[in-house]
């Protein structure tokens, strides 16, 4: 394994003025202190420690990890790793979500909580997991799309679960009923927490029908109901004429890929709930006040709404610390961005050339940054090497950021 420890990275220093806003180059000292960064993790195929002998062979010889892609990373306050392998290749992926533990001197995916609650069929069971949080309290808000490979979900599969990491043992669940996803259309995508007034956000980008069917989710935990709004609007679909390359190379060429609302961020006070759809541009805000109030009318937050500004790149997974920056990946620049609460500055933050397609953000800790990189190009154009490739498939990359989870006190 590569120990990136020692770089240094240079930041893309340009100055960049799109629609008003302002591309320079890096918060605060940046350009004289570039974020270190290293690789934690990384692997050419994701490997499982099932307890089983029988299975991980058979996983390995039936080449199953060919349908295996690593998308999210969160971390406990213990700096136990979890991750999400959404079951986009199909039923077969081991296991959704896992523990990432030590296994004669590498990492291996874990099922977790246990290989039960990933079995493919079961209700009460994980289906997919793509998004997934953890709070200050060390529960985990597990987001469950439901579709595998794509197939409209079965009742009871499209699920928010809240399982404490320190009991660990579930302490409350919601499915999602006809009115918050449409269990053909539906492509539950991320969700971020609010422990002060009990309220989650949800991403739905809304993929698998052939017009996107993106929206807003909001959970009210108190009363374990939720709200589905911005249903099918210009703020949660994609732009028009979008496409998007990644180290030169075009996503999906043949079809332009088409993806609603994804990334999501809760500023540190939260009252303020950013997001972004994956084929676009632009980053969007709404007062959380009227998205808390289920009796505000469609009509008065989609007037709510606020293009806050249109950024370099587009991006798939975004975090705020709890001064309200915000760290969002940039798919076409293979790094971070950077967005000053004070100044409203977008900025590049940390760039590697081999940071291919970066997904999922957490928070660790000790105050750093941790990056999914899982070239999801390469995967959707069957280009996908897991023998022998240039650069390893999957990462888990740490990076300096120096302050505290959006979730904090």
């Amino acid at each position: 394994m590569r120990d990136f420890r020692s770089i240094k990275h240079v930041l893309v220093s340009a100055l960049i003025i799109t629609s008003g806003t302002a591309f320079a180059a890096g918060p605060m000292n940046a350009a004289s202190h570039p974020p270190l960064m290293e690789v934690v993790a990384e692997w050419n195929r994701l490997p499982y420690d099932l307890g089983d002998a029988q299975a991980e062979q058979a996983y390995d010889s039936n080449q199953t990890y060919k349908k295996v892609l690593l998308q999210g990373v969160k971390v406990d306050s213990k700096g136990t790793m979890y991750v999400s392998t959404a079951r986009w290749g199909g039923p077969d992926v081991p296991a959704t979500l896992s523990k990432l533990v030590q296994k004669k001197g590498r990492w291996e995916l874990q099922p977790f909580p246990n290989v039960a609650m990933n079995k493919v069929g079961d209700r009460q069971a994980l289906q997919s997991v793509l998004g997934f949080e953890i709070d200050r309290n060390d529960v985990m808000w597990i987001l469950d799309q439901g579709h595998i490979a794509g197939q409209p979900s079965t009742p009871g599969a499209e699920k928010l679960v809240l399982w404490n990491l320190k009991t660990n043992r579930e302490i409350q669940r919601y499915e999602f009923n006809d009115a918050d996803s449409d269990k053909k259309c539906s492509f539950l995508n991320d969700v971020v927490v609010d422990n002060d007034r009990g309220f989650a956000y949800i991403t739905d980008s809304g993929i698998f029908c052939d017009h996107l069917h993106g929206g807003l989710i909001v959970y009210d935990q108190k009363t374990n109901r939720a709200r589905r709004v911005l249903d099918q609007t210009v703020f949660t679909t994609d732009e028009a004429d979008f496409h998007f390359r990644i180290d030169n190379e075009p996503v999906l060429g043949k079809t332009p890929m088409r993806t609603g609302a994804d990334g999501i961020a809760l500023s540190g006070d939260k009252r303020t709930l950013y997001w972004t759809n994956l084929s676009g541009h632009t980053l969007y805000s709404l007062d959380t006040a009227l998205l808390r109030d289920f009796h505000t009318s469609e009509s008065t937050l989609r007037t709510a709404v606020k293009r806050v500004a249109t950024r370099p790149s587009n991006t798939d997974g975004m975090i705020a610390d709890r001064q309200g920056n915000l760290y969002m990946t940039a798919l076409e620049m293979n790094g971070l961005m950077f967005r000053d609460a004070k100044t409203g500055a977008i900025s590049t933050y940390a760039i590697h050339p081999e940071m291919a397609w970066p997904d999922t953000l957490s928070w660790t800790p000790d105050g750093s940054l941790y990056a999914v990189s899982g070239h999801l190009n390469k995967w959707v154009d069957n280009a996908m090497d897991f023998d022998h490739p240039a650069v390893p498939n999957f990462r888990i990359w740490k990076i300096e950021a120096n302050d505290r989870s959006y979730t904090a006190k």
